[in-house]
């Protein structure tokens, strides 16, 4: 645990922070400890075990795009489980789009006289590549009917009737990043791993003539993304199966899509299964007498595409269908390459310091004596300043969030493909476990790539799934409350 920040606080952040931190143990009273008995019982209901399996089962289903066939299965997967959870749960139809998915797809390499053949395993196709099938000589030009190995992304521009780039990848090289074709027609087009180029570019180099076998079969259509709505009802919630969807409420939401295109465990399957785990506990919590029904209805939601279906869901149901608190979205939450931390993020909007507030009360006042993937609680956690890129700046860019100073906030394990470092927001609390104007952000080495499986990601880490989701369900729960009562933690 750190200590209190004195050099760089300014006198009403630090007053914030006095009257929401726990009371010394000499200070505590008995009603005190036994709210803090009762979350930590709820807060043992999320089961990162749990958690883990629900990634495999969306990963198994497909890249989930908004509009394919998996994401449409991945729809209605939430539904079930929402409704196994007790949950209201309806699934929003959003404006039509373009999707596409890969379904079956192969690519070999054979050098000219031998007849054992190299399997390009970490092959993934780009999204939107055209059907197609056959055998083509492989070259380092663009060439008519011939396949053509590069290194920089192509853009359906080559003449080649096949196009392998090398040099789109993870940051240690070993998976294909998941790219997208722009430009129509184009020709079938796949990522490979650099050691898989480097050994093609070996033969050519060599002089050896080298046929590259492929076949690609996917599906375009033009849909609808599903997104999948539910709700935990809360002591304002009208009463009644069929209860019109008003009145004042908090949302809890995560992509559904893997974003990218390609497997999509941590990105973002692992935000899928937090907000599950969420629901599941919340609900068996409230049924168990360890905590109240929330003071307001909280919502939870599945985006059937990132950024696409959250723009729609606030141009079209805030405020239509009540009046939003705030948001709390959640994205690569179950991976982190370089550390075991938790991250909020931004702390530099100041709509979105009382919420930080309640969240970083709920980890100091839970924090384990010493770090350990078994406790309830991460040791080690960080606000950050804006980095963009995901659902919850959708909301916090709005002038209905803007000028009623409504938060939006990420919680998150691990952001982008590369480790970074930020400046520090002035006044706000940095890095919980040590004193500097920077602030540590954990990256994903699997991150939009083909590597994005449960066996490299979410198998591994998988409590940080359970304490994103044990974070999140009691800040909300202790958010909604005051501002069910009128409080004004600032």
């Amino acid at each position: 645990m750190k200590t209190a920040r004195t050099s760089r606080s300014s006198a009403g952040w630090a007053l914030a922070l006095a009257l929401l931190a726990p009371a010394r143990a000499e200070e505590s009273s008995k009603p005190a400890s036994a709210a803090l008995a009762r979350e930590s019982a709820a807060a043992a209901r999320v089961d990162p075990t749990r958690a883990q399996r629900r990634v495999r089962e969306l990963v198994a289903l497909g890249p989930r795009m908004g509009g394919t066939r998996s994401g449409d299965a991945a729809a209605q997967f939430l539904v079930e489980r929402l409704r196994e959870s007790g949950l209201d749960v309806r699934v929003l139809d959003d404006p039509e789009k373009d999707a596409w998915q890969p379904l079956e797809w192969r690519v070999t390499a054979r050098r000219a006289g031998e007849d054992q053949a190299l399997t390009l395993a970490r092959a993934w196709p780009w999204t939107h590549s055209p059907d197609g099938r056959g055998e083509l000589e492989l070259s380092l030009e663009s060439r008519p009917d011939g396949a053509w190995l590069t290194d920089k992304p192509a853009r359906g521009a080559s003449r080649a009737a096949l196009v392998l780039v090398d040099g789109a990848t993870n940051i240690d090289g070993e998976y294909p990043v998941v790219g997208a074709l722009r430009q129509q027609p184009g020709q079938p087009t796949f990522g490979i791993s650099r050691p898989e180029g480097a050994r093609l570019r070996e033969w050519l180099a060599a002089g050896a003539q080298v046929r590259v076998e492929f076949e690609l079969r996917g599906e375009a259509r033009r849909a609808r993304p599903k997104t999948v709505l539910a709700r935990l009802r809360g002591a304002n919630s009208p009463v009644g199966a069929d209860a019109p969807w008003a009145g004042e409420y908090f949302l809890l939401c995560a992509h559904g899509d893997s974003d990218s295109g390609g497997p999509g465990a941590d990105d973002n399957a692992s935000g899928v299964a937090t907000l599950l785990e969420i629901a599941q506990a919340w609900s068996a919590a409230i049924a168990a007498g360890e905590l109240p029904a929330p003071a307001r209805e909280v919502r939870f939601a599945v985006w059937g595409s990132e950024i696409f279906s959250t723009q729609d869901y606030l141009a079209q149901r805030i405020p239509a269908e009540g009046e939003c608190l705030g948001v709390l979205n959640y994205d690569q939450a179950g991976f982190g390459s370089g550390a075991d931390q938790l991250n909020l993020e931004p702390d530099d909007l100041p709509a979105n310091r009382a919420l930080i507030e309640q969240l970083l009360a709920v980890l100091r006042e839970h924090a384990p004596a010493a770090p350990d993937t078994a406790a309830l609680f991460p040791s080690h956690w960080a606000t950050n300043r804006s980095l963009g890129g995901t659902d919850s700046y959708v909301f916090s860019k709005s002038e209905y969030f803007k000028s009623a100073l409504r938060p939006s906030i990420t919680v998150f394990s691990s952001a982008w493909g590369a480790p970074a470092e930020h400046k520090r927001t002035a006044d706000m609390p940095g890095e919980s476990w040590r004193e500097r104007d920077k602030v540590s952000v954990d990256y994903d080495a699997y991150y939009h790539s083909s590597g994005d499986t449960p066996e490299n990601t979410t198998d591994k880490e998988p409590w940080n799934m359970a304490w994103c989701a044990r974070v999140g369900m009691l800040g909300v729960a202790r958010y909604v409350e005051r501002a069910a009562k009128g409080a004004q933690p600032r």
